[in-house]
């Protein structure tokens, strides 16, 4: 009886063993954990941007329940690495990159259950040994004193540079004397001190304290894995990549797309002479140009550099119906009387406009913001719009107050004020002075010029706009270039430095970039799909000719982008326009990378960088290059941003293999392109895996750069999320062909599309919708939303139709 039971239950056992043995050596397991975790983590972000994040930590990250799925990830790894014989294949690569992620995980896990952090929060002259948790407080091995701390500002402006404290580090033996500042990290007794924050008056600093030796160890060896296993992945004859690039060799070429319109907005003032007439001339204008300012920002700039952002400010362009900014805002200057007539000040909100009885919606006078009185007509709707909350505005509201903001500027120059045109001798934090600021500080000889210089230009102007007699008015300009060559205390431009930027604003060289990638790439693609059903002799020599012209587009983007990092003086990829600048060229590159194998790659790299291109130089793009915040003054910021944006590039070249793939699909209806649209999908899958190499090293390089500056390798941020959630949706899209439903190039090419909505929810949603060290979007939406949905409906349409004709064709069965 007992043998009985006995061998029964051992049946049992196995039975369960052989079920959980089947589920674990499943693909689409993997696919419904991939999926869990995927929407455990956006879910994570939403609560967090609802509830805070501390509540995104009990009921996502810190759950037990999220702790077993990673954990079933990793046993799922280890089941299918033995089941497909990942070892004794020789597949040493693969084996290793997936590892990596199994110690990462590891080390994660060490961090969290022995590891902690906290912050010191010390004022000048006073000693502590005390570190605040958020779950009480702990006493340090060691007592610190903040001897003095300093805020260096960027010359001129409010913003701040860098935050440094001097601290005196006692445990009863010894004491030390420290330095630390954002990026520089002390060690002390297995404890990271790192400068975090500062009290507003300055006289307090705010460490953040770090206690992590074997989580970070651990985890830094998952990181080293991982870039060894992508490299052997790379390199071993073994893998998929390798596969791919082999039969790359067998390719031939192809193909299409289509264009998108674009135009110029124009002005709508009339006579050009008149303007003239009211203006300096062209050649005054250029002299003006190459004298240097100080923006807000602190910036020492070409004025043609700081009257171009004014007039993009006010009139959302750089030029004005054939003039230049400067001819534009010293005309403002010099005759007010003419130029608040002229309607110059740009507002696109038609219900604003009916509101306020406006005489357009579109271009609108400074005058009529005044009534006879004097008395500014928007006053209480500005100060009602203030007093709201700023979530709780209209887009009226917004709009309203974007308006004011012009008008400020107006009003602002009027009175001399935005022309920081006098550096002080005697000023040490390098503040330079406009005309209409308090000039008090000013003593002697130079409080005399400052005084009069400016006025005296405005009064010679105005006289020459009659006689047409500029020589006095020049004079005065070069008595303004030398003082400042003589008094500034910070580093003016040298003339080869304004002269590179003033090529750099005149040139317009991303513009006419774009405009020659949407233009070559286009012609490439007509000519790729006319290749399809004809091959002239004459069509492999245009096809070259044009590829060569692409290239030396490439060459010229490439030359652009050093030019604004000479100009800038660092790395140009901080903001959002310079990222967008930069994903352009990486997805020309992309394209180029495949030249050997497809013109259709490069006529696609080409043509969406162009489109990149041109989207950053619309209006709501601002190209003005801005001082780095703290944090950001790393060599970690060349590093880490240059290759996660990288990425996008070839997601972004994926998504049009894959909607290409589609369209012919679904045009496709005698199964004459099979054999192209199977090698689309070898250019795609390649493209993805350098893509997700890329952003999976991207990822950790920046875990790295924020252990390294404020001691917390990974910290739940929302753009941290969503970057890991779009390495996990790719890396899903790579290994769905093990699943037999979704192992067509069909599936694959409708997954690599719709993918790509993950890296735009990382790139714009998590600046526009979520909260976060990494957003900077605002309020509002991400701009010309509607064009990136109607985008996505209509592949959705086509991929319906494909669908239907493949399956009715009996022609979804293409796999690799």
């Amino acid at each position: 009886m007992n043998l009985d039971n006995n061998g029964t239950r051992m049946f049992r056992m196995n039975g369960i063993f052989a079920i959980v043995r089947n589920v674990f050596e499943s693909w689409r397991f993997t696919g419904v954990l991939f999926l869990l975790y995927v929407v455990m983590l956006a879910l994570a972000t939403f609560i967090e941007k609802a509830k805070g994040a501390q509540i995104a930590r009990e009921w996502v990250y810190h759950h037990p329940l999220f702790f077993l799925l990673q954990l079933l990830m990793v046993v799922q790894f280890v089941v299918l690495a033995v089941r497909t014989r990942l070892w004794q294949r020789r597949c040493w690569g693969t084996w290793i990159l997936h590892i990596s992620f199994a110690i990462i995980l590891l080390g994660a896990l060490v961090t969290h259950i022995w590891g902690f952090e906290g912050i010191v929060h010390i004022r000048e002259g006073e000693t502590t040994s005390t570190l605040m948790q958020s779950d009480g407080t702990r006493q340090l091995p060691f007592s610190i004193r903040l001897d003095d701390f300093k805020l260096v500002r960027y010359a001129g402006s409010h913003s701040p540079s860098s935050y440094e404290s001097f601290l005196t580090i006692s445990d009863g033996d010894y004491s030390r004397a420290v330095h630390i500042y954002m990026n520089k990290v002390i060690f002390e007794q297995g404890y990271r001190l790192y400068q975090s924050s500062y009290d507003s008056d300055e006289c307090g600093t705010v460490l953040a304290v770090n206690h992590d030796n074997w989580g970070t160890a651990i985890t830094y060896v998952g990181y080293l894995l991982l870039l060894i296993g992508i490299c052997l992945v790379m390199f071993d004859k073994h893998s998929r990549f390798r596969w791919l690039i082999r039969n790359l060799g067998k390719l031939s070429v192809l193909l299409l797309f289509l264009g998108i319109p674009f135009q110029v907005t124009g002005s709508n003032v009339s006579d050009v002479t008149v303007l003239l007439e009211n203006t300096i001339p062209k050649e005054q204008a250029d002299k003006w140009g190459r004298l240097q300012i100080q923006c807000p920002t602190g910036r020492i700039e070409p004025v043609d550099t700081y009257t171009s952002k004014l007039l993009r400010k006010i009139y959302r362009a750089d030029h004005f119906n054939g003039l230049t900014s400067e001819q534009v805002i010293f005309g403002f200057l010099i005759n007010p009387s003419y130029w608040i007539h002229v309607p110059l000040i740009r507002q696109s909100n038609e219900d604003l406009a009916e509101a306020m009885s406006f005489s357009s919606d579109k271009y609108l006078c400074f005058d009529e913001f005044f009534d006879e009185g004097g008395r500014y007509i928007l006053a209480e709707a500005v100060d009602s719009a203030y007093s709201r909350p700023v979530a709780q505005r209209t887009r009226m509201e917004k709009d309203l107050l974007k308006l004011d903001e012009k008008l400020n500027i107006l009003y602002s120059l009027q009175a001399g004020k935005m022309l920081a045109l006098f550096p002080h001798p005697e000023d040490t934090s390098g503040k330079w002075y406009s005309p209409g600021d308090d000039l008090s500080s000013f003593s002697g000889k130079d409080s005399t010029f400052v005084y009069r210089i400016f006025p005296w230009y405005l009064a010679e102007s105005y006289e020459a706009l009659y006689t047409h007699d500029w020589a006095t008015s020049n004079e005065v300009l070069d008595m303004i270039a030398v003082y400042q060559q003589k008094k500034a205390t910070v580093g003016l431009l040298t003339d080869r430095q304004v002269s590179w930027e003033l090529f750099y604003n005149h040139t317009d060289l991303f513009f006419w970039i774009a405009i020659g990638g949407m233009a070559l790439g286009l012609l490439l693609l007509v000519f790729s799909v006319y290749g399809l059903l004809n091959h002239p002799t004459w069509l492999r020599r245009l096809i070259i000719l044009l590829v060569s012209f692409i290239f030396i587009l490439f060459l010229l983007h490439t030359f652009g982008i050093g030019v604004r990092w000479y100009i800038a003086g660092r790395a140009p990829w901080a903001n959002a326009y310079e990222s967008m600048i930069y994903v352009a060229w990486a997805t020309n590159l992309a394209g180029l990378l495949f030249a050997r194998h497809s013109s259709l790659a490069v006529a696609l790299g080409a043509f969406f960088a162009g489109i990149i291109l041109f989207v950053a130089n619309l209006n709501f793009m601002d190209p003005e290059i801005t001082p780095l915040v703290p944090v950001l003054k790393s060599y970690w910021l060349m590093i880490h941003v240059a290759v996660i944006t990288a990425s996008y590039g070839f997601f972004g070249m994926s998504f049009l293999l894959g909607g290409l793939s589609i369209g012919l699909m679904a045009m496709d209806g005698r199964n004459r392109l099979r054999v192209q649209i199977h090698e689309l999908r070898l250019i795609n899958e390649l493209s993805l895996y350098i893509g997700l190499f890329l952003l999976a090293i991207g990822i950790f390089l920046g875990a790295i750069w924020a252990n390294e500056s404020w001691g917390r390798y990974w910290g739940w941020d929302p753009k941290e999320t969503w970057a890991l959630i779009t390495m996990i949706v790719y890396a899903f899209v790579l290994h769905a062909r093990f699943i037999p439903s979704l192992h067509t190039d069909y599936s694959f090419s409708v997954m690599s599309v719709f993918a790509l909505l993950s890296v735009l929810m990382t790139y714009f949603g998590v600046n526009y919708y979520l909260s976060g060290l990494h957003s900077y979007g605002g309020d509002g939406t991400p701009p010309e939303l509607h064009i990136v949905a109607a985008v996505f409906l209509l592949i959705l349409f086509l991929a319906l139709l494909a669908g239907y004709r493949q399956k009715a064709g009996g022609k979804m069965s293409g796999t690799v």
